[in-house]
């Protein structure tokens, strides 16, 4: 991971001559931090809203002069200048990068309030803004607002990814949370993150190229992590003969099923009945389309086996589920697991009676049961309902964006009043950051951005109504650098 940092970070030093002749000469010739400009001429309202007119691919290819440049790549030189500031309005540096000024740290990010994704995903502005909002009732951080802009890219890949080309096109800081991550796996698949130097702070692990990408920082466990700890949990309780059931169309699903094939070779010998590269339907190895209103011919052809996993958002989930003929918890041996994106209340009201003892894991600490009494988790669920009344306050995503957003600013404020993108990304990847809310109790990114591996499994209680969750078991994945492999 080391070697990769070191190549795809861009440190375009325009300033260094400028701070290592402070340091020669004489130190209070330094009055103010080096001013850094956006690739636009000018960035105004309209530039910053990717739906506006002339916003789009017009605006050319990527070229960002500033990407990685915040700093002088030289430690004793960037000391010196950032002991000319103070933590505080007025005395803090001004604009110290691109997307800071005196006053604000510019903030945008893609979101999923539309479409498919919507059904988990859509709370995770509100858990993102619960945050920012607190932290600007208390005067921002030395003396600037977080100002965060959000637009909903319905999970659509390349309608998320032209968003995101055109918030860094406009000059933003950085990408907060990153909710939706079609999109964002886009940008970093094609370089556009690296290429910009634009940090990625607290990303949801859908995706695995969130992982290895060096100016992202997850603080969700990977999908793929998540597809080893069910089977290797089914296998510890004796399961022999293991089935998936997943989404095909988008990558969270299909990374998922690669990464559970895998495992479940290595522990039996044997590939999951049916595998193919295709991820069509066979046997035991079921990739399914999301929107159809029935799955009656891939029920049928379907042999759930004596351990079943599900990789589907929740409304593709619950059509699964309502299929007749469908495995249920009580018909599967070792049971039904769930990944992350169904532990959501409303998907546990609505599937009834068919999800009663099914497991859902996530990574974080819910407010059920022991859980719902610790200090933090009170926090997030006061902070939430402020926001939003009536958010869902079980929702792993929306846990996911409130700590994403917590590690930002817990970040920021290390970093201080000279605040770069250089600088933030050093501060990321040499702290240790726990907020309380994840089942793994400190993160950290060093050499590895694999930082959380760590879930537990919640049984679904319904008999003739929802009864909530009972916690289960907590499982560590011991190789989550290994990907999908």
């Amino acid at each position: 991971m080391a070697t990769s940092k070191s190549n795809r970070r861009v440190w375009t030093l325009t300033t260094i001559g400028f701070v290592l002749g402070v340091v020669v000469g004489a130190t209070s010739a330094v009055q103010v931090a080096p001013q850094f400009t956006t690739s636009q001429a000018a960035v105004g309202d309209t530039a910053l809203d990717p739906t506006a007119p002339g916003v789009g691919s017009s605006l050319g290819p990527i070229d960002n002069p500033t990407a990685g440049e915040g700093g002088t790549g030289n430690q004793q030189a960037d000391d010196v200048v950032a002991s000319q500031f103070e933590c505080a309005p007025g005395r803090n540096g001004g604009a110290t990068d691109v997307g800071v000024t005196d006053n604000s740290i510019r903030l945008a990010t893609t979101v999923v309030q539309s479409g498919h994704g919507a059904s988990f995903l859509g709370e995770v502005r509100f858990a993102m803004e619960a945050v920012k909002n607190k932290v600007n009732r208390e005067g921002g951080i030395c003396g600037r607002l977080l100002d965060i802009q959000y637009v909903d890219d319905a999970w659509d890949a390349a309608r998320g990814a032209e968003y995101l080309k055109n918030f860094i096109q406009s000059g933003v800081f950085a990408i907060p949370v990153g909710a939706s991550s079609e999109g964002l796996g886009s940008v970093i698949t094609t370089d556009v993150i690296a290429k910009a130097g634009i940090p990625v702070v607290g990303t949801d692990g859908l995706v695995l190229n969130q992982y290895t990408e060096p100016w992202v920082w997850p603080v969700a466990v990977a999908t793929v992590s998540s597809a080893r700890i069910m089977a290797r949990n089914a296998f510890e309780r004796g399961a022999t003969n293991f089935s998936i059931v997943f989404d095909k169309n988008y990558k969270f699903g299909v990374e998922a099923a690669e990464a559970y094939n895998n495992e479940v070779r290595r522990l039996t010998g044997s590939n999951v009945k049916g595998y193919n590269k295709q991820n069509n339907c066979d046997q035991s190895f079921c990739g399914i389309l999301p929107k159809q209103s029935s799955y009656t011919n891939e029920v049928n052809r379907f042999d759930d086996g004596d351990f079943m996993a599900m990789f589907l958002e929740p409304t593709t989930a619950l059509t699964w589920m309502g299929t007749a003929g469908s495995p249920k918890p009580s018909t599967v041996t070792y049971g039904i697991g769930a990944a992350q994106p169904l532990f959501t209340r409303n998907f546990a009201e609505n599937c009834q009676k068919a999800c009663n003892g099914m497991w859902v894991w996530t990574g974080y600490r819910p407010p059920i049961e022991a859980y719902k009494n610790e200090t933090a988790v009170r926090r997030f669920v006061t902070d939430m309902q402020q926001t939003k009344p009536d958010a869902d306050i079980y929702n792993a995503f929306s846990m996911g964006g409130y700590t994403g957003m917590e590690l930002l600013v817990s970040a920021l404020k290390k970093v201080g009043p000279y605040l770069t993108r250089a600088r933030l990304l050093k501060e990321l990847d040499s702290m240790n950051f726990g907020n309380g809310l994840t089942i793994q109790k400190k993160l950290d990114w060093r050499g590895s951005h694999f930082a959380n591996a760590t879930m537990q499994a919640f049984e679904i209680g319904f008999s003739t109504t929802f009864s909530g969750w009972r916690a289960g078991v907590i499982v560590r994945d011991p190789t989550p650098e290994r990907g999908k492999d």
